[in-house]
């Protein structure tokens, strides 16, 4: 949530120490974002007497943000979407009995430290998730990191009619159906787009709604996930212009 600081844009923090700090952050253990300074101020309540008037203090003074906490709930519910990330469908049984039986995450952890091939799934797994949290959170509060990529390059291609007939039947023969605003059904046409980068991220979303409006045209635009390939769907209603459309087959 946006807190209504006066943050200066952008500020020259690291993406990379606000990440770590984001995994250490717990109900005890507090930090913020000193925007006068362009630092990160910890502060611990289980070494810090006075860290409650602190506390109090920086809620109340716009020189300074708070990271979100994290805690136990928050790492149960990586666990439980990093369940049917594995491809192997007996690998997955596994993992949802494992969780699923009483002292789960004691008895994830322990199966993790037996597999180190999924210890490894899981570490790449649960740090691409918490970066996508930490980007969330910047865009939420409107904060830019001073020469700082987060994102990689994205790339958009509108596909030919000819491309598209070369798309899986469940990506092609889905089309658009009737306009939102009029209800019109007659001459819609698709336009479908490939795109090299999931929608991870605000970021990413942001980006991409950038790029299909300037270079494309396109206000408005839908996704499918075709597998180990993202597309991007458009229309726009010939009657009335608009271009919230429903799809169907």
């Amino acid at each position: 949530m946006n807190q209504e600081k006066n943050i200066p844009s952008p500020i020259s923090i690291n993406f990379n120490d606000l990440s770590t700090v984001f995994e250490q952050s717990t109900n005890s253990t507090h930090f913020f974002i000193d925007f006068n300074s362009s630092k990160i101020i910890c502060i611990d309540e289980l070494k810090d007497s006075n860290a409650r008037t602190k506390l109090s203090q920086m809620s109340k003074d716009k020189r300074y943000l708070k990271i979100p906490s994290r805690d136990i709930n928050d790492e149960e519910l990586l666990i439980e979407g990093f369940i049917y990330e594995p491809r192997d469908v007996t690998l997955v049984d596994t993992l949802y009995k494992t969780v699923h039986r009483k002292n789960g995450v004691k008895h994830f952890y322990q199966l993790l430290e037996s597999q180190p091939y999924l210890k490894e799934q899981w570490l790449t797994y649960r740090s691409a998730v918490l970066r996508n949290e930490m980007i969330n959170w910047l865009c939420n509060n409107n904060i830019e990191l001073t020469n700082q990529h987060l994102i990689p390059p994205i790339e958009i291609k509108e596909l030919t009619a000819e491309e598209i007939e070369l798309l899986p039947d469940e990506i092609k023969d889905f089309r658009p159906y009737a306009c939102l605003r009029c209800h019109n059904k007659d001459g819609m046409k698709a336009r479908i787009f490939s795109i090299n980068v999931s929608p991870e991220n605000r970021l990413i979303e942001q980006e991409t709604n950038r790029i299909m409006k300037e270079q494309f045209g396109v206000s408005h635009h839908g996704g499918w996930s075709g597998g180990d390939q993202e597309f991007l769907t458009a229309s726009q209603c010939p009657r009335c212009g608009c271009e919230e459309i429903f799809w169907d087959y």
